[in-house]
């Protein structure tokens, strides 16, 4: 579909708007130091060598990490611009949490966590002036919407409701000003929501669930009920799955609430399947995560050390009694 090398210059240039007078950081890691040395290539294209500083994660501490290095902590108020592309391991969103506090008190901030070539060669290929007009236009259905519905065939029936004076976030794929940031390809539109109850069915989960399981075949289900997933109803045929997700809910009180409501709008990757990836994929369907709500971006009162992000598949999505999605496409 496209090259690593596209992808990374429409990451550099296209999203980030990196220029001569930046300064690029980039942390990646051994597996996906291809796509680091991609990022690296095109930043130099364009400020030249000195001006990029790229870390490779096992040669600054031992993995997983238990926080953020001290080299990659240092390094953070040189630059503008900042890349984390690196495969996720549990126990590591800390880290990548303190990296990116810190990086847009000076910088703007590219996340790619779970980045692979894959994903360079087709979401980050993807048109972003198309992600650009999609997302706003998205933004504007829903950014006053009292309730959203989500149902499919395999039995998800979800209704969430949101306070009005929450932040809805459009994820464009333009950060040009310092302090934005966001996930890498990028495309969807996001808040917390205010209430959240009905039956979820995924079978797709973020954080460091993405890389060990990807599609798994035997989904997750459960209730929600108040915003709060009800621990009695979970089922999954994977027990090793259902114990982890279980106990990663229950990392902290609000590791099972609801927290973050969203729906994509990459068009390119909407019209294609699901490849197993969260990074790429919940900006192809709609997903809801549970823990921390990103309080600086939504508004939202709590927070969380956790978010887990769940895929949902071939829905409707109906906006105030409006039916915005169809089987995963939209109708507007």
């Amino acid at each position: 579909m496209g090259s690593i090398e596209q992808g990374a210059f429409n990451a550099v240039k296209t999203c980030m708007g990196v220029a001569s007078k930046d300064r690029v950081l980039i942390v990646t890691d051994r597996s996906q130091e291809k796509v680091g040395t991609a990022l690296r290539g095109a930043a130099m294209g364009i400020v030249g060598e000195s001006n990029v500083r790229m870390f490779v994660l096992e040669e600054v501490a031992p993995r997983p990490l238990s926080k953020l290095p001290r080299q990659i902590d240092r390094a953070i108020p040189w630059a503008t611009v900042t890349f984390w592309a690196a495969s996720v391991l549990p126990g590591e969103l800390s880290a990548r949490g303190s990296f990116i506090g810190k990086a847009v008190q000076n910088a703007r901030h590219g996340h790619m966590p779970g980045i692979t070539a894959e994903i360079m060669e087709q979401g980050m290929c993807a048109d972003y002036n198309q992600v650009y007009e999609l997302t706003h236009k998205i933004c504007d259905v829903v950014k006053k919407a009292s309730k959203i519905e989500i149902r499919n065939d395999v039995g998800t029936g979800i209704v969430a409701e949101f306070d009005k004076t929450w932040r809805w976030v459009p994820g464009d794929g333009r950060f040009r000003e310092k302090g934005r940031w966001g996930n890498l390809p990028e495309g969807e539109v996001y808040t917390a929501p205010k209430l959240l109850n009905g039956h979820f069915v995924t079978n797709l989960l973020g954080d460091w669930f993405s890389e060990k399981y990807g599609n798994f075949k035997d989904p997750l289900s459960f209730e929600v009920r108040d915003s709060r997933i009800d621990f009695d109803t979970i089922r999954c045929e994977n027990r090793m799955l259902k114990d982890e997700i279980t106990k990663y809910l229950k990392t902290d009180e609000n590791s099972d609430r609801a927290g973050e409501f969203s729906l994509p709008t990459n068009p390119l990757l909407i019209s294609l399947p699901t490849i197993g990836n969260l990074l790429q994929d919940e900006k192809a369907r709609p997903h809801v995560a549970f823990g921390d709500p990103y309080q600086h971006e939504t508004g939202a009162p709590w927070v969380s050390e956790t978010h887990v992000d769940m895929l949902l598949d071939h829905c409707d999505v109906i906006v105030d009694g409006r039916k915005i999605m169809q089987r995963g496409s939209y109708i507007i």
